[in-house]
């Protein structure tokens, strides 16, 4: 009896870890994302054609900007629940929600590091790119700018890149705002596309080669008021820029995400007001609409269990670690 009560309380003891250790990936391909269809922002997860779209949130807080971890078995949130926005991991199934940091500040749009180790996010009251440890630990800032995605091989962050200001009426100004990439090793800053301006949400291919962001196009009565928001992809060094998806007059596609493969984009348009999700192949052929209810969909991120990254990475499959770049400094 002794030993069966020991055995329970070492059990209660490690229970947060060991939920952690038992969190399972999905089996089959699956994109998360955000809704607004309840009046509440919420994260849901649904099939590559839209199919058992299923909310694991449900929580009166606003939740979003969900992203998969490498290996698929936590997804890295946004929510207020702790009163200021800030970043939270959950199990691939909704269960087991806390907190990243122990101390809520304001952290926003997280991204990955490709080992899974490490956290990017922009402070919203500093303008300012940070890097931490999975765990809430070691926070670097790392540049001034907003919506950093870490490129796959590990060596290199995206972002957006302005001159922000609060305007009189309490709305962010983002002037000219284009994409900028920092090298984490040398911390060298260069522009995608020198002089490209009116760029926003840069997004990694798999293979670290390519960069999707929507550009907004140069209204006849100015730069970025009224012109047309599409999606976009150009290779690392800003060449072979060509037109994925050109949403109409009007209207606006927006927040691109690869599938694993490469092969594909899921995307953001306006219609009617609000937004919903689509899917296209990048070598052409009909988007496919994913979502279809009333309120905004937004925000997705794609996991597919073939490609999904070891639970122990091996080190040839990264290019660069991000804890071996910050050592050398």
């Amino acid at each position: 009896m002794k030993l069966l009560c020991y055995a329970l309380s070492i059990l209660l003891i490690f229970a947060p870890f060991s939920v952690s250790v038992l969190a399972k990936a999905p089996e089959t391909a699956k994109i998360v994302f955000t809704s607004r269809r309840d009046g509440n922002f919420e994260i849901y997860i649904m099939n590559l054609d839209g199919s058992d779209q299923i909310n694991l949130t449900q929580h009166r807080a606003k939740d979003a900007s969900p992203l998969w971890s490498p290996t698929g078995e936590q997804i890295l949130f946004t929510s207020d629940r702790g009163g200021i926005e800030d970043l939270y991991l959950m199990d691939a199934d909704g269960t087991n929600v806390r907190q990243v940091f122990k101390k809520l500040i304001g952290r926003e749009f997280p991204t990955w590091s490709p080992d899974g180790k490490a956290l990017a996010y922009h402070r919203f009251h500093t303008f300012s790119i940070y890097t931490a440890s999975s765990d809430g630990k070691d926070e670097t800032e790392v540049a001034d700018g907003l919506w950093p995605a870490w490129s796959p091989n590990g060596s290199e962050i995206a972002f957006m890149a302005s001159q922000f200001v609060w305007g009189e009426n309490g709305n962010l100004r983002i002037p000219n705002v284009r994409v900028q990439i920092v090298n984490l090793q040398t911390d060298v800053e260069e522009e995608l596309i020198p002089g490209g301006i009116w760029m926003f949400d840069p997004a990694w291919a798999p293979d670290s080669a390519r960069i999707a962001f929507s550009w907004r196009g140069i209204h006849e009565k100015g730069r970025g008021i009224g012109g047309t928001m599409s999606i976009h992809v150009a290779n690392r060094d800003g060449s072979g820029l060509r037109k994925i998806i050109d949403a109409g007059e009007g209207m606006a596609a927006f927040n691109p995400s690869w599938s694993p493969d490469g092969n594909e984009l899921i995307y953001n348009k306006g219609i009617g007001g609000v937004r919903d999700l689509f899917k296209v192949a990048l070598d052409g052929g009909t988007p496919e609409r994913l979502t279809h209810r009333q309120g905004d969909n937004f925000k997705a991120d794609w996991f597919d269990p073939a490609f999904a990254l070891p639970v122990s990475p091996q080190s040839s499959l990264l290019t660069t670690i991000w804890g071996k770049l910050k050592t050398q400094d």
